[in-house]
């Protein structure tokens, strides 16, 4: 099941992202959040733009939300996509159904294109981005350093079509 995010959320995708900080690339941050750091980030993003958990067995195995690729008004029409999974509930295909949610909220929404971040060597993301239809328009070596590595990152795109 597919639904909005709500409070009782927030503990354990915090959780969820602590552990990617923690043990992983996929983000670029290197400390860990606080709860009400967490809740105020949820905020901010949820008063402009979606952020949908999803559910298996009653209990949350991934999320998603748009925020701004560009906080300029003339980008408006693009978004940023972020999705993560419960560390445990990998390649399962959550992020699949994720994927499509959000592309159907995009359409609905009106959005002209979706822009993700995604850190190269990242397969599972590099492949579900491009099993979407999204292309990787641009490489940046060396941009990050985190885990005592330097790390590369790839835009992906998808233009959305027009109706």
């Amino acid at each position: 099941m597919i639904r909005k995010i709500e409070e009782k959320d927030i503990p354990v995708i915090l959780n969820w992202c602590n552990w990617y900080i923690r043990n992983s690339t996929a983000t670029f941050e290197t400390e860990e959040l606080t709860l009400d750091e967490f809740k105020q980030r949820v905020a901010f993003i949820t008063e402009k733009y979606p952020w949908i958990i999803l559910e298996e067995g009653g209990k949350p195995v991934g999320y998603a939300y748009y925020s701004d690729f560009n906080s300029r008004q003339a980008y408006a029409c693009t978004v940023d996509l972020a999705i993560y999974l419960d560390p445990n509930a990998c390649h399962l295909g959550y992020g699949k159904i994720l994927m499509q949610e959000m592309i159907r909220i995009a359409r609905k929404s009106r959005y002209k294109n979706i822009v993700s971040l995604v850190t190269t060597g990242n397969i599972a993301s590099e492949k579900l981005h491009e099993r979407f239809g999204f292309v990787k328009k641009a490489t940046f070596e060396d941009i990050g350093y985190k885990h005592n590595q330097w790390l590369a990152v790839s835009y992906y795109y998808l233009q959305l079509e027009s109706e």
